[in-house]
């Protein structure tokens, strides 16, 4: 009967275009909020929960759709990833003071979300719902994949999408995450064969996603830094700083310029990457350079000034998030 019931989960799955997975047991019945009992999500819902991917509620509104900081908050602490407070927004729509800015400044530090320049002023639009294309983006670059996805050839991603029925609905933006995530099994297309890109993604989605691809699996033996935060490996580098005046620049992996992101060796760290520096704080591997070779980051700052007078620094540790 358990088995029959596992099948049954995954036929939903597919049907609702969710991730393609292996089936696993749950052994925690309890169900944390009152109107998901039942639920097709039922069981990825209470994962996320038990990770602290989403907090206390009386109820969680699967069917709702998701809003853009509500999606971004869900996937950072996914990874187990403890954002700093800070007193400062970088965008213009979130003061400050809110509940929402650790969470909006560590995605747009780890390059999971960029923000929309209008003028001089960035904006993220927290409350916006996500369509499905810029869910699957946030998931790629949430994921550390960023960097495999930028090798994916155009000619490789128009063929792919072709043979779709709404294939060329998908906006160019987000053509690559796409056909990275359909050839890697982080998502599938609907029952119907379609892709439906621009289709609001629900609540329950988006906590299915996170369960099935980002959790990190708390356990007695991970590793973690001292606020918390989940980390994969350590090694010790030297590092140097970097910057532009003008901020139309791009990095190698089309990432407008802040502070987070980084030049590596992608022979050494891979790009797309999630950093923990010392005395830096998070970052992404997000830029390369010609003199940064082997065990070398170079690290975006502000001002030419403050990248002049940061000078070279060597025995710097560096903690592997993904």
């Amino acid at each position: 009967m358990k088995k029959m019931l596992i099948l049954a989960s995954l036929v939903v799955l597919t049907l609702v275009g969710t991730p393609a997975v292996e089936a696993e047991t749950n052994t925690n019945t309890a169900t944390p909020y009152a109107d998901i009992a039942g639920h097709w999500a039922e069981k990825e819902i209470e994962k996320c929960y038990i990770a602290g991917a989403v907090g206390p509620s009386e109820d969680f509104r699967p069917d709702e759709a998701v809003t853009r900081i509500e999606l971004l908050t869900m996937f950072v602490k996914a990874k187990g990833i403890e954002p700093v407070q800070t007193n400062q927004s970088s965008f213009k729509d979130i003061p400050a003071d809110s509940w929402m800015t650790p969470y909006a400044e560590i995605a747009y530090r780890l390059g999971i979300v960029h923000g929309q320049k209008q003028g001089k002023d960035l904006y993220l639009h927290p409350n916006d719902p996500v369509q499905r294309e810029e869910l699957v983006s946030m998931l790629v670059r949430s994921a550390g994949d960023s960097g495999v996805v930028n090798q994916l050839k155009w000619s490789t991603t128009i063929q792919a999408l072709a043979k779709y029925p709404d294939g060329e609905r998908v906006q160019e933006v987000y053509q690559r995450p796409y056909v990275y995530a359909l050839q890697n099994g982080l998502m599938n297309a609907y029952a119907d064969g379609s892709l439906q890109p621009q289709k609001q993604m629900t609540r329950a989605e988006a906590a299915t996603y996170a369960a099935f691809h980002l959790l990190t699996g708390k356990t007695s033996e991970q590793k973690t830094l001292a606020n918390g935060t989940a980390f994969k490996q350590t090694m010790t580098v030297q590092t140097t700083a970097y910057s532009y005046p003008d901020d139309k620049i791009l990095s190698y992996l089309e990432y407008p310029l802040r502070e987070g992101v980084v030049a590596v060796d992608p022979k050494v760290i891979p790009l797309g990457s999630h950093l923990y520096i010392e005395g830096y704080g998070y970052a992404v591997a997000a830029d390369i350079g010609g003199a940064v070779k082997n065990n070398h980051i170079d690290l975006y700052l502000p001002t030419v000034n403050e990248a002049q007078n940061y000078g070279l620094k060597k025995g710097v540790q560096v903690f592997l998030l993904d």
